[in-house]
């Protein structure tokens, strides 16, 4: 077993009758290396007899058929009666044209090679095998055939003149016995093609050992359904299983859904030139994998030691924007406090821990990369009731004295928070619209489909007025900030809610009305929950394999969550938005019905995701890449389908809502949608210019 369980190690597998061939050479006349850049080279992970013939004619040594040939003779009654059954099933078969198919076995097309037909020397007659058919009751025997050989039959035979429109004639028995031997002794070795023409199914039933036999289709079965092979350990197929014919899907997946533009219908965006870039994208983060000191380290010292540098990452980044406020003057490391007189001043910085009330006031548990202390802020002091505004984990700032006992008194308490003030951006020429949505939801029932297509419809000229006129004329971009399909398994009782039960007809059928959208409107697509990403944040992208046909559109663009988009100089924050869900669990009076007022929480923090370890998975990347660095001019999030709006010290924030109508699981956890509602963007101010409503078209609301 030397060779299974080399190849084994090295994720490639072995039929048996591969084995066979290759077993005398191996170590001696070839290499396993030699061996898997041949099947490499074919483009396989799985050897068969004719990877393993052609291995052996490259190298100039002869397949080892003696082994069959000799294993063949050596029980003659498996001939004698096999030969008696296929020559009465050979008057029943007859040979038509035909070409001959290919056998799919595990994702990988294996080519068939034709067997050589046997010619009779007086009548010029010719018989081949089909394609092995389901071992039956009289076949149980050839079981003998090798030692490990899974339980093959002999298939069906065929009879052919090689003359086409011309019955073929039997020649007599004893070539007929020569012939169908020789067949049988390749049957056992490899899968023979498909020849055309009539088939007999045999019922399967138990061999010697009392196993379930394997099973082995002809070809095709009478509904036309070829056969699927399931292998077990060392690549020995266990089943052939039947595959069911696909039946035509119940659901629409909007591939005959098709809008032109509007004839006549002037688009000035089209004029406008594209100025855009992807400011941050979490693909573009280089991140240093750390390594173990040695090979009797635990994985979870890695994992220790990965969270250890990702918080440490973020305290390095907001320490830097917390000392850009002037105000906080000089900051010192906590393991230093010691050498600070009682009565001086100074600043920490520090993650908070913990915190909780106490009959005086507020404590905190803070740490830095020196130490641990806790911070005590007195009740009557007026920045205490910044105690309701951290959130745990979080990085803040403390002024005040140090007591000596192990205790800070904090006077003054400082959020990394945004500028009073910032610099204002030159204008641009002409007036610029980008239209900002999120959680389109396709593939769920609640998912507004007629509201979206009439939305598609309005961005293709088909208007109401003068005023939309102007707006949809002028609209250049499109971000859509994650939950564009509605997925599998995300919330309890989710199937019964899904239109379409398949995660890529979701992705599909979301491409193919997105490919309605304008090319001239650029569309930039992130990830959520709901999608097929990866769940901890920050989300990178979508997975490929499931979402390829959003990566097919020319005018898409697909960026990360979270992710920075620079439209003509002005920075846009696009985040899906899950973070929210823990400012609702910690802060008070916040709730999903009003989410700009948690975007601002985290806008406060500085941080899309702050607390570690609730509601919010987060990776254990070495970086901390949800640090929000640089003050945008706006932030856009979603996740919780209610549109609210804000402007914090010049930023503009927005959640903009949902294309899905109330599901029963946002009943349960009563939270009401504001869906099919459009907010256009003035991107020069960054600012809302309109909220167009499509929620009349939408059922349920």
């Amino acid at each position: 077993m030397g060779l299974i369980k080399d190849l084994m190690a090295n994720n490639y597998l072995i039929t048996p009758s591969a084995y066979y061939l290759l077993v005398d050479g191996y170590k001696k006349d070839f290499t396993l290396a030699e061996l898997i850049k041949f099947a490499k080279a074919r483009g396989t992970f799985v050897i068969d007899s004719t990877v393993a013939r052609e291995f052996l004619m490259e190298k100039g040594m002869a397949p080892l058929e003696s082994s069959i040939s000799s294993s063949t003779e050596s029980h003659p009654h498996v001939e004698e009666q096999t030969s008696e059954d296929m020559a009465s099933e050979a008057e029943m078969l007859v040979e038509t044209p035909g070409t001959v198919e290919s056998s799919a076995v595990g994702g990988e097309i294996l080519e068939l090679t034709t067997v050589a037909a046997v010619h009779s020397a007086d009548k010029g007659t010719s018989i081949s095998t089909g394609t092995s058919s389901e071992s039956g009751g009289d076949m149980s025997e050839m079981s003998s055939l090798g030692q490990e050989e899974p339980n093959f039959s002999g298939g069906e035979s065929y009879i052919s003149t090689g003359t086409l429109g011309e019955s073929p004639l039997i020649g007599d028995s004893e070539s007929e016995t020569e012939v169908i031997e020789a067949s049988i002794s390749e049957v056992a070795d490899e899968t023979l093609p498909v020849e055309g023409g009539l088939s007999v199914e045999e019922a399967p039933t138990g061999n010697d050992n009392g196993n379930v036999p394997s099973y082995v289709s002809s070809g095709e079965a009478d509904n036309g359904v070829k056969p699927r092979i399931v292998y077990g350990d060392y690549g020995v197929p266990i089943a052939y299983v039947e595959e069911v014919p696909e039946e035509e899907k119940s659901y629409s997946v909007y591939s005959d859904f098709r809008i032109s533009p509007k004839e006549g219908f002037y688009y000035r965006a089209k004029e406008i030139p594209e100025d855009y870039e992807i400011a941050f994208d979490v693909k573009d983060v280089k991140f240093t994998i750390p390594k173990a000191k040695d090979a009797r380290g635990k994985e979870g010292e890695i994992i220790i030691k990965v969270y250890a540098d990702y918080f440490r990452s973020r305290l390095k980044k907001m320490r830097r924007i917390l000392r850009e406020n002037p105000e906080i003057g000089s900051v010192i490391d906590i393991a230093k406090l010691s050498y600070v007189r009682t009565d001086d001043d100074v600043t920490i910085i520090g993650l908070v821990n913990s915190k909780r009330e106490t009959a005086k006031g507020f404590m905190f548990e803070v740490e830095d990369n020196t130490g641990i202390i806790k911070v005590f802020i007195n009740r009557n002091n007026e920045d205490s009731k910044k105690f309701f505004e951290i959130m745990p984990d979080a990085v803040v700032a403390f002024r005040g004295r140090y007591s000596g006992r192990g205790i800070f008194f904090a006077d003054k308490i400082y959020l990394p928070d945004v500028p009073k003030f910032k610099r204002e951006k030159p204008p641009l020429e002409e007036k610029v619209y980008a239209v900002l949505l999120s959680d389109i939801h396709v593939g769920s029932n609640k998912f507004c489909e007629k509201a979206f297509m009439r939305f598609l419809e309005w961005l293709n000229g088909d208007v109401n007025n003068r005023a939309e006129e102007e707006l949809v004329s002028r609209i250049k971009y499109m971000i859509i900030a994650g939950d564009v399909v509605d997925g599998i398994g995300i919330y309890p009782g989710q199937y019964n809610e899904l239109a379409i039960p398949d995660i890529f007809d979701q992705y599909e059928a979301l491409a193919n009305l997105l490919s309605n959208v304008p090319g001239h409107i650029t569309m930039f697509i992130g990830p959520g929950n709901h999608d097929a990403a990866r769940t901890a944040l920050p989300q990178p992208g979508f997975y490929e394999e499931y979402a390829r046909p959003l990566l097919k559109l020319k005018n898409a663009v697909i960026i990360s969550n979270p992710a920075v988009v620079r439209l003509h100089g002005r920075d846009f924050l696009i985040a899906h938005g899950r973070g929210i869900e823990d400012v609702v669990s910690f802060i008070p009076n916040r709730t999903h019905h009003r989410p700009a007022e948690a975007m601002l929480d985290l806008l406060k923090l500085r941080h899309l995701a702050p607390t570690f370890g609730e509601k919010v998975p987060i990776a254990p990347d070495p970086e901390d890449t949800l640090v929000i660095e640089s003050v945008p001019d706006l932030f856009q999030a979603g996740h919780v389908h209610v549109m609210q709006y804000k402007i914090y010290n010049g930023v503009f924030l927005i959640n903009t809502g949902t294309w899905q109508a109330q599901t029963e699981f946002q009943k349960m956890v009563n939270i009401v949608p504001t869906p099919a509602r459009v907010p256009i963007i003035d991107v020069e101010t960054a600012r809302l210019r309109a909220v167009v409503h499509f929620d009349q078209y939408c059922e349920g609301v």
